[in-house]
């Protein structure tokens, strides 16, 4: 098995993963020490390395006495990328309970501030769209576990990353009248719960990288909430100096992505382990 290294010592890890394909927002993260572990055979002259999150890469020389033996130590389940001149080794090692499919990976793209403020104005009538805060951030993460799951906790997320969500607008309380007999036990509007009903999340964050992660509830897809927070999140990346990554694990992503204004989608293979 591979040792750990610590956050501070990653540098050395990452000509390693120099010219992988896909997870780009990922291995920045962690080879920052930003997020998630990193483990290599040698700390100072590595051959063969691995970077966790909830994603796993592995990179380095195949023929490495290491290499087999990192990928021997991955639990069934996890999640798995690697450059192609690995694939040979892989099979080898793990070959019977390998579930193979496709990714696909941008580039950012050149965005027009003017197309990505259309974007986010389009909101329909009767939402409003606001960034996370501790107020917020309960049913931000109730929409969907992932969107600060890298994250240890709320308030990790809140004070080294970015959301933003669309909540529908609870009407302002007035004077109400209750005919005879009618129950008065519903709570005045202003102490009702709210509900995030789509969002966008710095899924992993670095110092230069902001990988994308956007989630709708089910009964308000297709309504364009997705574009919505998506071209928020742009501009926020835009404005503080971060590059928008795009990592997606199904078709129905990467066409958003490209709706969103990214561009170069490339294809890659991963790996679930059975």
């Amino acid at each position: 098995m591979l040792p750990p290294i610590p956050p501070n010592s990653r540098a050395p890890l990452r000509p390693l993963f120099d010219g992988f394909v896909g997870l780009h927002g990922v291995i920045d993260a962690v080879l920052e020490g930003a997020l998630g572990n990193a483990y290599a055979d040698d700390p100072a002259n590595p051959h063969v390395a691995r970077l966790e999150l909830d994603f796993n890469a592995i990179a380095g020389d195949p023929e490495a006495p290491a290499a087999a033996d990192a990928l021997r130590a991955l639990a069934p389940g996890e999640h798995l990328a690697i450059p192609e001149s690995w694939t040979d080794l892989l099979v080898s090692v793990r070959g019977d309970d390998l579930q193979p499919y496709d990714r696909f990976v941008f580039s950012p793209g050149p965005w027009d501030r003017s197309t990505l403020a259309a974007l986010r104005e389009s909101l329909p009538t009767g939402f409003v769209l606001e960034r996370i805060t501790k107020a917020t951030v309960e049913p931000f993460e109730a929409l969907a576990e992932s969107l600060i799951y890298n994250f240890a906790d709320a308030d990790d997320f809140l004070a080294r990353s970015v959301g933003f969500g669309i909540f529908p607008i609870i009407p302002e309380p007035g004077p109400s009248v209750h005919p005879v007999g009618a129950q008065h036990d519903a709570p005045p509007p202003e102490s009702q719960p709210r509900h995030c009903i789509a969002s966008c999340s710095s899924y992993v964050i670095s110092s230069g990288t902001l990988e994308f992660e956007i989630q709708t509830r089910e009964d308000h897809q297709r309504r364009g909430f997705a574009l919505v927070t998506g071209s928020r999140m742009i501009e926020h990346c835009l404005d503080n100096g971060l590059e928008p990554a795009w990592d997606a694990a199904h078709k129905g992503s990467a066409r958003l992505a490209e709706r969103l204004g990214f561009i170069n989608r490339r294809t890659y293979t991963a790996y679930r382990l059975g």
